[in-house]
């Protein structure tokens, strides 16, 4: 009969250690998908900043491509008003020659 409260009592305590154990296993399991939740939404957030850099991200060879055709374009710019004040001047001159030679 010892042996049978022995036994007893043995899976008693087996089953307390089973009972435990799955205890701590879904909550821990419970906390692991919190985690998880957490982690993903906060990948969801990065990938949408990602994505968005990505849309407005200007890489440098076009940076430069943009900025040497507007050098191109100021350049050009210059070189036409250069010649149309040079226009302007000979026109001036011309107006104050024929003034002049009007005046004499």
């Amino acid at each position: 009969m010892a042996d049978r409260g022995h036994d007893h009592r043995v899976d008693v305590c087996r089953g307390l250690v089973f009972a435990t154990f799955n205890n701590v296993k879904t909550r821990i399991n419970a906390v692991d998908e919190r985690l998880s939740g957490k982690i993903e939404a906060g990948d969801d957030v990065m990938h949408d900043r990602l994505n968005r850099i990505r849309d407005e991200y200007v890489s440098r060879s076009d940076l430069d491509g943009h900025i040497h055709r507007l050098e191109s374009s100021i350049k050009d710019l210059r070189e036409e008003h250069r010649e149309m004040s040079r226009e302007t001047t000979r026109r001036l001159d011309a107006i104050i020659a024929s003034l002049a030679k009007n005046s004499a």
